[in-house]
């Protein structure tokens, strides 16, 4: 790796890989190391943001109970038991109900009705006892959220993971380099060699998001659409500061030319001539990600701000898509399939994402208000 200062300006040469795997000889790349990175911090981000929403559920529900036949046995249990609590829970049992659970033979499993029963007297029950406390008192039967986010979360990453590549990998082919793709159809898949949009990726994610909203909608109703917006965004902004990190390693979507102090002399671009200094746009867009990543999260923490759902999501789509729209006007232009003399490719397709980002704040502040009146 090269890194010195030439003529005040700074001269970076960073080799691309960081090592080579052993037995099948393939390069370990910053950018996918960056990549993978970003991941790996926005799954424990989300986390307790899932953790907040689960939290806030004033019920249990179904998917909260771990095992059925414990928590019968525990409600067969709190007729005689010394805890007043306990046996005021039983006494929540209709007369048909405590018939049934007298009949219930221990550590089968229970018919639909009697788990109707058992979790309607459990919610009614329960009272001023946190969520923390159920879990203490039955446990091994309801579920920890710490539990229940970490499954989320599993599922939410692997929906975006697989989202993200194939979105942006179209997305690269269809905006930028189309005429090559259909010559060489083949290349399509060669995915090592790089060629990722993040306005495909973004469009990936947010097909995914659909598609696991469909998937857990039963089982998790609290969490809209526009909610698991608001969690992912979040850690979106994360990960594409690293994903920018990674494409300043590769000397990728480089600058246009300047003599500003701060220039960057890039060794071996992959665009554009080397030698000549330029602005690390790289740098300014990661750092402008990292920006909102803050901003964000501090409005999510700021727990006495009751935001509306979507309303995060509006912000960052307004916020990312501005930066990259504004950005793009010191990039060199990167698509072959539209004149860029005026806007570069990347500025057409950040419209849209900021209207849609105000969009999603209008329309979050005036459901909010319905349901206020309401």
């Amino acid at each position: 790796m090269h890194a010195i200062v030439s003529l005040g300006w700074f001269y970076w040469d960073p080799s691309r890989e960081i090592f080579r795997l052993p037995i099948i000889d393939r390069p370990l790349g910053w950018y996918g190391a960056c990549f993978v990175l970003g991941f790996i911090l926005g799954y424990f981000v989300i986390l307790p943001l899932f953790r907040r929403k689960l939290l806030g559920t004033k019920v249990l529900l179904e998917r909260d109970i771990l095992n059925w036949a414990l928590l019968a046995k525990d409600f067969k249990a709190a007729q005689s038991s010394p805890d007043p609590w306990m046996r005021s829970l039983y006494q929540k049992l209709s007369p048909e109900t405590k018939k049934q659970l007298t009949q219930w033979q221990s550590m089968q499993e229970p018919d639909s009705l009697l788990k109707t029963a058992l979790l309607q007297a459990l919610n009614e029950g329960k009272g001023p006892r946190s969520r923390a406390d159920l879990e203490t008192l039955f446990p091994q039967t309801i579920a920890p959220v710490k539990q229940l986010c970490t499954a989320l979360a599993d599922q939410i990453t692997w929906f975006v993971t697989v989202g993200t590549v194939v979105g942006a990998r179209l997305g690269e082919i269809f905006f930028y380099d189309w005429p090559h793709y259909r010559d060489h159809p083949l290349d399509m898949f060669k995915i090592w060699e790089g060629g990722l949009a993040s306005h495909g990726g973004v469009i990936g994610i947010l097909i995914a998001l659909f598609l696991f909203h469909r998937s857990i909608q039963k089982k998790f109703p609290e969490l809209s659409i526009l909610t698991l917006f608001d969690c992912l965004c979040i850690p979106a902004c994360l990960g594409a500061f690293w994903i920018r990190i990674g494409n300043f390693f590769n000397q990728e979507i480089i600058g246009t030319y300047t003599n500003v102090p701060w220039a960057v002399v890039f060794g071996h671009p992959i665009y554009g001539q080397p030698g000549i200094p330029r602005h690390p746009v790289q740098l300014y867009e990661a750092f402008s990600y990292l920006g909102i990543f803050i901003f964000l999260y501090a409005l999510w923490r700021w727990e006495k701000l009751k935001l509306a759902e979507g309303v995060l999501a509006g912000l960052f789509f307004i916020l990312s898509f501005s930066a990259r729209f504004l950005l793009e006007f010191f990039k060199l232009p990167m698509s072959y399939m539209v004149d860029e003399s005026f806007l570069q490719m990347g500025q057409y397709l950040s419209i849209p994402f900021v209207l849609l980002g105000l969009f999603l704040v209008f329309y979050s502040h005036k459901k909010q208000k319905q349901l206020q009146i309401s």
